[in-house]
């Protein structure tokens, strides 16, 4: 494996039109790791994330993945959005939404027999291949968030980028979520956007704290703690390398 970063961002910021959204950004994400991004809202997570995908360019630094431009790297990256929109009468398939992420590594024409076979292997990956042919708005939500990692994983990216995957599924569902991103962690760098830091934080080797500023910490559970105007609920504390000391973010 290359020694080359997978994400690299070198002195970065970014506004839209008013103040910095994200201020004076370092930071670097190596190969099969799994990082879980946090922060209040507004504090610049998806923004975070919309950087890496080429979808907004820095106001001042660099970005890279895997060592180019984020537009270049953009056919190694899966994404899974917070949010979906789409007309729940429009009558979209299972096997429609999914073969969406074949659309970057191609040219024009119909989809093809490869494309479909693709298709059909990130659905059977999920465990849900029985419902490549059902309407997407008749699934619930646990089965509409496994479609969208499906379209995410169909053109096998390297890098796999969440933004809040379990805001809208219950425990049940969540917990096969983070048994199927386990799996996928050995062979795809994955960053997860949440809220809920109890989701990974016994899981992931470091937590990205986006609030304007970028502070990368490793995690160690405390029984009980409580961080109300973050989280709520499970939380876990944040050792900050650079206080020497145990800070609520």
């Amino acid at each position: 494996m290359s020694d080359e970063p997978v994400v690299a961002l070198e002195s970065v910021s970014f506004a839209y039109d008013g103040p910095a959204v994200l201020e004076n950004v370092t930071l670097t994400v190596r190969g099969l790791e799994w990082a879980c991004i946090v922060g209040p809202n507004g504090g610049g997570k998806t923004t975070l994330l919309k950087l890496i995908l080429g979808l907004l360019r820095p106001t001042e630094g660099r970005v890279r993945v895997f060592g180019e431009a984020p537009e270049r790297a953009r056919p190694r990256v899966g994404y899974v959005p917070q949010y979906v929109h789409y007309d729940p009468q429009f009558p979209v398939s299972v096997m429609d939404i999914v073969l969406m992420g074949r659309l970057g590594l191609r040219v024009g024409g119909p989809f093809s027999v490869t494309d479909r076979e693709e298709a059909l292997s990130a659905l059977d990956e999920l465990g849900i291949a029985e419902l490549s042919g059902s309407r997407f708005a008749a699934l619930s939500g646990g089965q509409q968030q496994g479609v969208l990692i499906a379209r995410a994983l169909c053109c096998r990216p390297d890098l796999l980028l969440l933004d809040e995957p379990t805001a809208h599924v219950d425990a049940l569902v969540e917990a096969t979520l983070v048994e199927i991103l386990q799996k996928l962690n050995q062979r795809m760098t994955i960053l997860t956007v949440s809220h809920d830091l109890g989701f990974v934080s016994s899981i992931v080797k470091q937590v990205i704290c986006v609030n304007r500023r970028v502070f990368v910490h490793p995690t160690e559970e405390i029984t009980g703690a409580v961080i109300e105007d973050l989280y709520g609920g499970d939380i876990r504390m944040i050792l900050h390398h650079d206080h020497g000391e145990s800070e609520k973010d």
